[in-house]
């Protein structure tokens, strides 16, 4: 005889497992953006070194941009009401303006997999960040993970000898990438107040449409009209990739996952950001970490997880 608790448990089975089917589409379409961000890296340092920054950051995200205005006129549209156009005029700012700037100038004289290193620690800033403006105090665990990412990237930056830093001994496309935790850092924090009454999706439109408007005067002064002209295909491959699948597609990619599975599950994955530019740094530019910069990048990651584990601990 089947009883009516056999057949609950029956039907139980079959919905986690539909559920658990439903979410492998999801988690690949995560691991998809996430390499495609680890790939800004190495194609960021390619186009770096032939291209004005303010050239290669206007092209990047007025691609972005006409590909996502698309993509938010689908999902419903870009309106916003007016008290917001400060905050994201601050996003496009923060996020876009000082941290394309700052990405390309960094990889002009830093490698892709150190730099990839370096910013590996943001998620552990925007942690302290945020319990700074919010005046409480972190967590004894999540701040212990805090100071271990951050003594992970003073090991890196330093050559292993954080003692050099007091002696102003840094590389200046160091001094770039650190500029860039600060910017997303910034961006993250200011996001997180607009994204309360916009979606995701259109408040990186709009970032990535007001870091382009901000960007492009200084672009046409630099000579943006005289360099597209001879940008070679190798040059406008890395750009295009830059701007539509790494920033565009991974984006949309990456909020769908939030909608699907949550904020928290899919955060998870962008610890895997800088392994991927470590993958792809070695096989398409051949850089060799040395021992240091291992060191270092082992202690930025276990400090971000050990953040998170005291986050999910709370």
């Amino acid at each position: 005889m089947v009883t009516p608790c056999a057949v609950a448990a029956v039907k139980s089975g079959r919905t986690n497992d539909k559920e658990a089917a439903a979410r492998w589409p999801v988690i690949l379409m995560l691991l998809a953006a996430m390499a495609l961000w680890g790939g800004t890296w190495p194609v960021g340092r390619v186009v770096s070194v032939s291209v004005n920054p303010w050239t290669a950051a206007l092209l990047r995200f007025a691609m972005a941009g006409a590909v996502l205005v698309p993509i938010c006129m689908l999902q419903g549209g870009m309106r916003v009401r007016p008290a917001l156009v400060p905050q994201l005029f601050l996003l496009g700012a923060s996020g876009i303006f000082g941290y394309s700037f700052l990405f390309f100038t960094g990889l002009k004289s830093t490698d892709a997999s150190r730099a990839g290193l370096i910013v590996a620690c943001t998620p552990a800033c925007i942690a302290l960040c945020a319990a700074i403006i919010a005046r409480r105090k972190p967590p004894a665990l999540a701040m212990l993970g805090i100071l271990i990412s951050l003594f992970g990237v003073s090991f890196i930056v330093s050559h292993g000898n954080p003692l050099t830093l007091l002696r102003g001994d840094v590389r200046p496309g160091d001094l770039m990438i650190l500029g860039c935790v600060f910017c997303w850092t910034a961006y993250t924090l200011l996001a997180r107040r607009v994204m309360l009454e916009v979606p995701p999706l259109v408040a990186v439109t709009w970032s990535c449409l007001t870091g382009a408007a901000l960007i492009l005067p200084f672009a046409i002064h630099a000579g943006f009209t005289r360099e597209i002209q001879h940008i070679d295909r190798k040059v406008w491959a890395g750009l295009v990739y830059l701007g539509v699948p790494a920033t565009s597609l991974a984006y949309f990619g990456y909020y769908h996952a939030i909608h699907r599975i949550g904020g928290v599950a899919s955060g998870i994955f962008i610890n895997l950001v800088p392994l991927f530019a470590l993958l792809f740094g070695w096989l398409f530019l051949g850089e060799i970490l040395h021992a240091n910069e291992l060191t270092g990048g082992m202690l930025v990651i276990a400090g971000v997880v050990t953040a998170m584990m005291a986050g999910r601990l709370r």
